[in-house]
């Protein structure tokens, strides 16, 4: 390392931990975002679809008449609406292809329009919903279909039953309806299992890149190599076991997600330990300045 990087070390250790510590972090939040998002415009145009789901909604689009007209060939018009819905729902799932997020739009997660889905071919639960409630909305069935989400699953709810595999307790997070975007507070205890099944199926190349560069500015001046090492196993540990925790959205591991808190509980012990030390030092060195 040249004389040139020593120095600017040396200043950033020496900066007060109040402009030090907001860099730090501001470092961290870029590369999460840089992780999770890379592009950031379609961050936004995710977030503006969420304001108003029921807009991807679209029966009418030229692109879809195809798929209707395939679909009601197969629909008897005595069939009764509970029939209706599990046909929808197989449909779309043959002519959909999973895929995550990531995969198709290289994000965490993403609301795509009618449009965008049929142009891929390919999506996840809510661009799957997206096409199933657009189906629905059409003519000759003209369902009043509406987006719902728990945070770990999108499915649609029409006014004859919901569809697209609503999980078994039903308990609706949000809901977009007529009326713009409703969203149940009481159920704002579902997001941490919602969070930790993200984690779970997020590819982990990227996360441990996140853990990396959380233990990268966590470092701090006059650590020892014992202390780094430990650092990073709590780190290590605890996304691997918040992984295998919440692997199954709805049957999680509470005890192992448990363990992967308090791994990194022990991982802010390890680091706040080192504070002090640091705060001495550095004092040292402002009487030592102050002498000469």
């Amino acid at each position: 390392m040249g004389y040139e990087s020593m120095t600017v070390l040396h200043r950033w250790h020496n900066l007060r931990w109040w402009w030090r510590w907001p860099i730090k972090c501001a470092v961290v939040g870029v590369v999460a975002f840089g992780i999770y998002f890379p592009n950031p415009l379609l961050f936004l145009r995710h977030v503006d679809h969420w304001r108003n789901p029921n807009a991807m909604i679209d029966p009418e689009l030229p692109a879809l008449q195809p798929l209707i007209h395939e679909l009601h060939a197969t629909l008897d018009p005595e069939l009764p609406p509970g029939k209706v819905l599990a046909r929808v729902q197989k449909f779309v799932e043959t002519k959909i292809e999973y895929a995550w997020d990531w995969e198709t739009w290289g994000a965490a997660d993403y609301l795509p329009t009618l449009a965008e889905v049929l142009a891929m071919g390919r999506e996840d639960c809510d661009g799957r919903a997206v096409v199933a409630a657009s189906l629905l909305s059409a003519p000759p069935l003209s369902y009043e279909a509406e987006l719902v989400t728990d945070f770990t699953h999108v499915w649609v709810k029409t006014n004859k039953g919901e569809t697209m595999g609503p999980p078994k307790d039903r308990r609706k997070s949000v809901e977009g309806t007529k009326d713009g975007l409703r969203i149940h507070w009481s159920t704002i205890a579902n997001l941490p299992k919602a969070m930790a099944y993200g984690v779970a199926v997020f590819p982990w190349e990227r996360e441990v890149v996140l853990i990396l560069a959380v233990w990268l500015m966590t470092l701090g001046r006059g650590w020892g190599v014992l202390r780094a090492v430990v650092l990073l196993g709590l780190l290590a540990g605890g996304l691997w076991c918040l992984r295998l925790g919440g692997s199954s959205p709805y049957h999680p591991t509470v005890w192992l997600q448990w363990v992967a808190v308090l791994h990194f509980l022990v991982a802010v012990a390890v680091a706040v330990a080192g504070i002090p030390k640091a705060r001495i030092a550095l004092s040292h060195d402002i009487v030592e300045g102050a002498r000469r």
